[in-house]
């Protein structure tokens, strides 16, 4: 095991910056294509239930309807995707991207606990649960990758910015 751990640790891709560049792209993809499904009449009455046990999200549905909520929520995902997308090239779009994607799926993984009947009979029961349910589970691994792509995002930018103080006394230093 320790020759197997040797030998990976000297690849290319696993010394580079593989795991940020692919879950980055991940997430474009991810909010490109969950904005799109938002703009069919299909989508918006899918989404109606999870919007109205959403503890933070609830409001989408009285104030703008089933279709004004599906507006606005593909319009601010790809919006999102939009700014992880620049954010391969400028960090503090990306950090505004990597904010935005904590929030979207904050916001989802709060439904998980109050949306009716997730072990409901036809699952079969606990721990079966329910489709509509289990659908909401992928957003606690979409919520690990923006957290993981915020952290790098404030890492990377806070190391490309030089303050103009540690300019001064690294010149100082030098003479």
């Amino acid at each position: 095991m320790d020759q197997l751990i040797a030998r990976l640790s000297k690849l290319d891709i696993i010394r580079s910056d593989f795991d940020y560049h692919l879950t980055r792209a991940t997430m474009v993809i991810v909010f490109f294509v969950f904005g799109c499904q938002k703009w069919f009449d299909y989508e918006a009455q899918a989404i109606v239930p999870f919007i109205r046990n959403g503890p933070l999200i609830f409001w989408l549905y009285p104030l703008l309807g089933a279709r004004g909520e599906a507006f606005f929520l593909g319009s601010t995902e790809w919006l999102f995707g939009l700014l992880l997308f620049l954010g391969f090239w400028n960090k503090k779009l990306g950090i505004l991207g990597a904010l935005g994607s904590c929030a979207t799926y904050v916001a989802t993984v709060t439904i998980i606990p109050f949306f009716p009947d997730a072990w409901a009979a036809p699952a079969g029961g606990f721990p079966a649960a329910t489709l509509p349910y289990l659908f909401l589970m992928k957003d606690i691994v979409l919520l690990s990758a923006s957290v993981y792509l915020l952290k790098q995002d404030i890492l990377r930018a806070s190391a490309t910015e030089r303050s103009p103080v540690i300019d001064i006394i690294e010149r100082g230093a030098a003479r």
